[in-house]
């Protein structure tokens, strides 16, 4: 599956990105007894954190403003 996000406006930076597939519509991440998500989730650059979500650092990307980006998140459930 694919979506399309559009910005309009945004200025050059650093940016990351962060999804999830909210499966049952409540608006937040659900999570097990552990802590370990129950429903899919991704990062930009396809990082992953150790006992929670990755550092900005590592999920962060450069743009320039009026440039289109096409980026691959994978989800991971």
């Amino acid at each position: 599956r694919s979506a399309t996000v559009t910005f309009p406006g945004l200025p050059s930076g650093q940016y990351a990105i962060a999804i999830l597939h909210d499966e049952n519509d409540d608006e937040k991440m659900n999570k097990n007894f552990f802590g370990i998500p129950k429903e899919g989730y991704g990062f930009s650059n396809n990082v992953t954190g150790m006992f929670g979500p990755p550092s900005f650092g590592k999920a962060s990307f450069s743009y320039t403003a009026n440039t289109d980006i096409y980026l691959r998140i994978k989800t991971r459930y």
